[in-house]
């Protein structure tokens, strides 16, 4: 009795802790991106002229037209948009396929790649989705993350095993560390918990469905393709907390894809 009354518990706290999660990246998504505003660099223009938007999108209509010669400084990186000022003060958003005609104070060209390497480093969201190895049973995995610095983040993740015995369904959160985000291929370790819902396939003596609680602990590798795509790479180990005698352990591999913005 007690342990049910501490697992009904612990999955209320971690229910409450993803809907605080869940409003805190809304209030993010709307609020201004700060962390991108550090990194500021001027750059001189090497081409004829270029066209800053009113917004990031082509669709947007061209409050500005800034001259060879003339400087831009970059205020804001949102994919592969970037909002820059001009010397006058002018304001506006240019687009990363025109950063070939440009160059930095240095004198050094500056390259579509270099701009999306800025923008992995000072990203705020990432989602993605994964495939994998359950304990021998099909595993789907889909994500979503908040990097509330280059280095830590926190996940939450829904998942789903396909086995021949029985199905389950997984639901996490996790606090991610990832130590050198300026590598291309960057390693990550990650500590969390959640539960798992277990649904067995046939009726047998001790086969009801079960919801446990579930620890977990993990290494990764991203590596990042190209613009906001990233590739995912993942092991996990995790220990289900049962009222049996044993607890379970669990080991799953993962491979995928994630966007970030």
């Amino acid at each position: 009795m007690k342990y049910f009354l501490l697992n009904n518990r612990l999955t209320t706290a971690i229910r409450t802790l993803a809907r605080t999660l869940l409003c805190l990246l809304m209030f993010c998504f709307n609020g201004p991106i700060l962390a991108e505003e550090q990194g500021k660099r001027s750059l001189l223009i090497d081409v004829a002229f270029v066209e800053l938007h009113s917004g990031p999108g082509i669709g947007y209509p061209v409050l500005h037209v800034v001259e060879k010669g003339e400087y831009l400084t970059i205020q804001v990186q949102r994919t592969s948009w970037l909002k820059v000022t001009d010397k006058r003060g002018n304001t506006g958003w240019l687009h990363q396929d025109e950063l070939l005609g440009l160059t930095t104070l240095a004198g050094d060209k500056l390259t579509s790649a270099e701009i999306s390497s800025s923008d992995f480093q000072s990203r705020n969201y990432e989602a993605g989705v994964m495939y994998g190895d359950f304990a021998g049973a099909h595993f789907y995995n889909a994500q979503i993350a908040y990097l509330f610095t280059p280095v830590f983040s926190g996940e939450l993740s829904v998942g789903k095993a396909l086995g021949t015995i029985s199905d389950s369904d997984l639901y996490e959160m996790m606090l991610i560390s990832q130590p050198l985000p300026e590598l291309l291929v960057s390693p990550y370790l990650a500590i969390g918990g959640g539960m798992i819902k277990t649904r067995p396939h046939s009726v047998l003596v001790d086969s009801e469905k079960r919801q446990d609680t579930l620890m977990s602990a993990a290494f990764g590798l991203k590596y990042h393709l190209a613009r906001n795509f990233l590739l995912r790479a993942e092991y996990k180990y995790s220990l289900v907390l049962t009222d049996r005698d044993d607890n379970e352990e669990i080991k799953v591999w993962k491979l995928g894809f994630s966007v970030f913005f």
